[in-house]
């Protein structure tokens, strides 16, 4: 569903975004945008899921592993070396893993084009995540040193 580079939702979101958020140099970067746009999602995903009670662990684990990725992005681009921007930012992607997997553990039996939303835009996380630490392992990690 979201298949863009930039689309119509987040684009909106991060235009209703405070100053005291966007100022950061950290704004900068994609993943973490759309990993903080995931966030608010996810927290509305959970009111929205028809499940029973016995599922409540699992969405708190869902909003914790959501919530994870923008925090282990934010944590890893404070760092002030490469191998521990590596470090938090391979914990952010193990985040993304686990949050798509709680979202398939809670999707509705009918598809859901909110999970669907979810899932792509989990999966375009991961991708720029896996893109920075290529870039944090090779050469290029030099550059990423006066962060």
């Amino acid at each position: 569903m979201t298949t863009d580079a930039k689309d119509d939702a987040l684009s909106a979101w991060e235009a209703n975004q405070r100053e005291s958020i966007t100022g950061d140099p950290l704004w900068r970067l994609n993943c973490y945008r759309e990993a903080l746009f995931l966030v608010e999602l996810a927290r509305d995903d959970v009111k929205t899921f028809d499940l029973a009670v016995v599922h409540t662990a699992a969405r708190e684990q869902l909003l914790t592993s959501v919530a994870s990725i923008a925090a282990n992005i934010a944590e890893g681009y404070g760092r002030p070396t490469s191998r521990d921007r590596m470090r938090f930012f391979s914990y952010a992607l193990g985040s993304t893993r686990e949050a798509i997997a709680w979202y398939q553990a809670l999707r509705p039996p009918k598809e859901s084009d909110a999970v669907v939303d979810r899932l792509d835009r989990l999966a375009r996380v991961r991708r720029m995540l896996l893109g920075l630490l290529s870039r944090l392992r090779t050469k290029g990690a030099r550059k990423f040193d006066s962060w």
